[in-house]
This record gives structure tokens, sequence and C-alpha cells, in this order.
């Protein structure tokens, strides 16, 4: 509050409600901890929002978790389906930027370490199983996406004919899974980027017929 020439006491205007930071710094919490263990007071305090604000915007702790999830998506998922998508580029470019990229996302300092749609399932109890299955379902449509890169390839003659996409579409995905997983452990970017110097020195063989 303030007091105007006159000396009548002026309300300041109340602070804007900042979705997208409190989006940020509550998938943050989520990241780092897990959605079990992140109760809803730190949330609060977490984002600095006041709890009728909180519950007024996204109605509990769930419904701020799925807004979390979408943001998380609508910034790395479109960023990971932009490299899939480079139709321009050699398949094995493709697939190695994408590991790369993965490499810097599960690193950057700014933000906790390994997978979001990995790292926030920690702790889920049975009673969050319709939260476990929407986070399953992401995770499955990404590799999707994966698969659906290399069926393209097939049919511009990059893979073989007789190429088991899905399996291969799976294994690169465990290969990124499993580097969020390591990521999580302390493994660095130097350590991470070395895993993805293994696996591309194997391309050839992995796509031999």
């Amino acid at each position: 509050m303030s007091k105007n020439l006159k000396g009548t006491i002026v309300r300041g205007r109340p602070k804007k409600f900042d979705r997208d930071s409190v989006l940020e710094k509550a998938m943050s919490l989520f990241w780092r901890f897990g959605y079990e263990p992140t109760s809803m007071s730190e949330l609060i305090e977490g984002t600095g929002t006041k709890p009728s604000s909180l519950y007024a915007e996204f109605g509990s702790k769930e419904g701020l978790f799925c807004a979390a999830i979408e943001k998380y998506l609508a910034t790395y998922g479109q960023a990971r389906d932009a490299i899939l998508e480079q139709d321009e580029l050699p398949l094995p470019q493709v697939i190695e930027q994408l590991l790369r990229a993965s490499v810097e996302w599960f690193t950057d300092a700014e933000m906790p370490p390994g997978c979001f749609m990995v790292a926030a399932t920690f702790g889920m109890s049975a009673a969050d199983d319709a939260l476990f299955q929407q986070l399953s379902q992401q995770r499955n449509s990404a590799e999707k996406k994966v698969v659906e890169c290399l069926e393209c390839r097939v049919g511009k003659g990059e893979l073989p004919d007789n190429t088991n996409c899905v399996l291969l579409g799976k294994y690169i995905v465990n290969v990124i899974q499993g580097m969020s997983v390591q990521a999580r452990n302390g493994a660095n970017r130097d350590e991470l980027s070395g895993l993805v110097d293994i696996f591309m020195s194997q391309w050839a063989g992995i796509t031999a017929v």
C-alpha cells in the first residue's frame, strides 16, 4: 500500500498470476523429486503462489502436474519431433542429433538432471495409476515418433526393407532412457557424449541386414 498526494491510502495493484512462471517452477520440483514426494505445500512455497490462486488455476496437485507435463512436451517434445522430421538429413545424422540433444537436455545445469517423463514417476503409488498411465502413453508416443521416422527411411531406401523398425526404435529409446538414468546418477555431459560416440560407431552394424 502507498499514499497519494492527498495522503489517502492507495492499495497496490494485485500481482498478476504468471502461469508460465508457476508451471516452470512446479515442473522443476516434480522433475527433481517426483510426483508423490512433492507435497502441495512445497509446490505453494516453491512457486511463490497463494494457495487460492494455485487451486483456482489448476484445481489440484494432479491438475498442476498434468499442466507441467503439457509444458514439458511443448518444449522438449516439440524439439524432439523437429529433429526427427529433418527429412533432408541422412538418418544417422538425425539419430545422432536426437541422442546429443538428449545429452544436452539431461545435463542442463538450469534444470534437474535426466528426463522429466521418467523422473516424475518416482514414488508414484497405486492411487496414482491414472497419472502413471498418462506418462506411459506419452513415452509410448515418443517411441512411436522414432519408429515412424525409421519406417519413413525404409521407404527411402536408407534402411533395409526387412528392418524391424519397432524393435530398432525401442532400442534407440532405451539408449536415451538409459542416459537419463545415468544423468540422474551423476553422469556428466562428457560421459554421456561418450556413450553416444559408442552407439554411433556401431550404427552400421546395428542397422545391417
